[in-house]
């Protein structure tokens, strides 16, 4: 194929966004969508060699993975190398697990699969997965086992044959989109069915003949400038959504093909795309992107409060040098067939790959190595109350007692003080009534979009499971309820009465709890509402691990107070609204002074992540704090204001 520098230029418009949007610069809100103009060029440039060569009788599928093996594997292998030392030095035990996951994944080319299971793309704990960016290799390599086969079956067909089959499976995996979207929004992301649409635009471009595509350079001229707008205007307004790829993914699609299509070296885009800057950036294109997240996660991870907007420019450049110096001296020599062979080039690939999967089976095998500190990896163990199979679970089954007089419901801001009330009475009568995500409402339930267009149906059966079970089992006399709330508040509706969408607001979310707490009263419960704990969006738990980790003082992580209040206006204004006619424990009094808010008790850590418990917190606070006690007293009271002292006597007043 001839050499079109117009494409290296437009490789250097698909990372560059993509680096910045993962460094945190609001200017291209959708830069993320420089993966699906990388996708749709290797549709192209794959197709255009393996059709080619088929036609003329050269195709070879070995020769193929070569080609794909000098390509892929030699700077992937050398970014894996130079990311574990940095891992074992800065990574926590559970981080370094889920890296030695990930690096046997990459090299199986299964990280979609992985990241799949693990997290949404758009989940602020992806910013600490070194490797999270190799899911679009994985899904690019997949297409390269399965599409050349169906080329090679289709090479007794005519082209218009090939092509018409081509696009029908196009249309088959956008249709996958819209199912998967609504079904599974991380599998909409991360997996191939709903992501062969973009490659599979490439491939159908790249079997057009080019007497169809000769048109006169004005319309070329029109055709490109209107490709590159769409290219543009998707980086600028296309937003995070778990809805993507999907409709929104179409422009910048459909603008990748009209530039590969028509912006050769007589059309302004063309040239524009030709000049030589953004040529030299698209040569080290592929370095680029591999360096970009290790070096920015390795970077947060030792930072621990986050990094200012004149770091990650540093970080930038720095991951430019990379790029250059691997392209230079690892990509460009493995491509050369006369200083590395086929057979060296495989033996290599398959040495390097083996040692690394070996290792991060080591990883994952030892719990991230967790023998060198168990105590560090017990900060964050997370606060499952009676067990990680009590999520979502409305029986006796998750009961220290056939007869329970308290019960725990809400969401995990629930769950979590399980642990505590238990530290403050051992011999409590106790039912966990939690479910993930899933507030303590009988009217009301989250519209979550990463969580799948169900999801709200599933909230609202579970709490209808509940309301029966509480009324079937009298011995109930107190309900502690608790929601983090803002899963509520922070998405544009919610469902109410099971059926309904309507937009989310603190007088929504205000009007839900009380007729939730007055349900309850009307049924003869004492009920109690405990608010979440003060956060200001940090990833505390995770704070104070690392802190320790590296020896720093565990004050870095406190939240200011100021920061708490305007972080957690609305869910502080929702709380505050009912407590002037219901019951409510706040732990802004035990936890907060005039300036910040504390993140460890009598030298125990409290939080695993951003503002649960995390175990031994729950415990600490459970007994510091007698949950018992204090959560009873509270529901027994008939007017409760919550500025009234809770709690130990320490305590003055609570601080909105």
């Amino acid at each position: 194929m001839q050499y079109r520098p117009e494409i290296d230029g437009l490789r250097a418009l698909a990372v560059v966004p993509v680096l910045l949007f993962h460094a945190g610069f609001g200017l291209l809100a959708g830069g993320f969508a420089g993966v699906d103009v990388f996708f749709v060029i290797s549709g192209f440039l794959i197709t255009s060699i393996i059709h080619r060569e088929i036609r003329d009788g050269s195709f070879s599928v070995v020769r193929f993975y070569e080609r794909r093996a000098r390509r892929i594997a030699p700077a992937l292998l050398l970014v894996c190398a130079v990311s574990i030392p940095f891992a074992l030095m800065w990574m926590l035990p559970e981080e370094l697990n889920n890296f030695g996951k990930s690096l046997y994944a990459v090299n199986f080319f299964a990280s979609n699969f992985l990241f799949w299971g693990q997290t949404g793309y758009f989940a602020p704990s992806t910013e600490l997965m070194p490797l999270l960016h190799t899911w679009s290799l994985a899904v690019e390599e997949q297409f390269y086992v399965v599409f050349p086969l169906l080329l090679l079956g289709l090479r007794r067909a005519s082209a218009a044959t090939a092509l018409k089959v081509v696009l029908a499976l196009v249309v088959l995996s956008f249709a996958m989109t819209q199912l998967l979207a609504r079904a599974d929004p991380a599998a909409n992301f991360y997996l191939l069915p709903s992501r062969f649409w973009e490659l599979g635009v490439g491939a159908g471009l790249a079997l057009v003949t080019a007497e169809r595509l000769d048109l006169a350079r004005g319309r070329r001229e029109m055709l490109s400038a209107l490709g590159l707008a769409a290219i543009v205007a998707s980086y600028l307004f296309v937003p995070e959504s778990a809805f993507f790829p999907g409709w929104t993914t179409v422009p910048v699609v459909l603008g990748t093909a009209l530039v590969l299509a028509f912006a050769r070296g007589d059309t302004a885009v063309g040239r524009l795309l030709s000049l030589k800057p953004l040529v030299a950036i698209g040569l080290v294109s592929y370095s680029l992107y591999l360096w970009h997240q290790p070096v920015f996660t390795f970077a947060r991870l030792r930072a621990i409060d986050g990094i200012p907007t004149g770091g990650y420019a540093l970080l930038i450049v720095l991951c430019f040098a990379l790029a250059y110096l691997s392209w230079r001296f690892v990509e460009q020599p493995f491509r050369k067939p006369k200083r590395f062979g086929r057979a060296a080039v495989f033996g290599a690939t398959l040495a390097a790959g083996s040692a690394a999967i070996a290792l991060g089976f080591g990883f994952d095998g030892s719990d991230g190595l967790v023998a060198r500190n168990r105590e560090l990896a017990a900060l964050t163990r997370p606060s499952v109350g009676l067990g990680k199979k009590c999520d979502a679970v409305a029986d006796l089954r998750c009961a220290t007692s056939p007869k329970p007089e308290v019960a725990v419901w809400g969401d995990s801001f629930a769950r979590h003080l399980v642990d505590g009330v238990i530290a403050s009475k051992p011999d409590v009568r106790l039912v966990q009534l939690a479910k993930n995500n899933c507030g303590p409402f009988l009217n009301l339930a989250p519209v979550v979009p990463r969580l799948g267009r169900d999801w709200p149906q599933d909230c609202v059966r579970y709490n209808d499971d509940v309301r029966r079970f509480l009324l079937a089992n009298r011995s109930i006399r107190y309900v502690v309820l608790s929601s983090q709330l803002s899963q509520y508040l922070q998405e544009e509706t919610v469902l109410v009465d099971g059926h309904k969408e309507v937009p989310s607001g603190t007088s929504v979310l205000s009007e839900g709890l009380r007729e939730t707490l007055a349900w309850l009263k009307a049924n003869g419960f004492e009920a109690v509402f405990v608010a979440p704990t003060p956060h200001d969006g940090r990833d505390t738990g995770l704070c104070i691990a690392r802190a320790r980790l590296l020896g720093q003082p565990d004050r870095r992580c406190e939240p200011a107070l100021k920061d708490v209040r305007k972080y957690d206006r609305d869910v502080l204004k929702v709380v505050a609204d009912i407590a002037d006619e219901y019951p409510v424990v706040s732990f802004m009094n035990y936890l907060c002074d005039a300036d910040s808010c504390k993140v460890e008790d009598k030298g125990v850590p409290l939080f695993e992540d951003f503002g649960h418990f995390s175990e031994q917190g729950s415990r600490q606070m459970g007994r510091a704090f007698d949950f018992y006690r204090s959560f009873v007293a509270a529901a027994e009271s008939d007017v409760f204001s919550w500025r009234r002292p809770v709690g130990p006597p320490a305590f003055e007043g609570a601080r909105l």
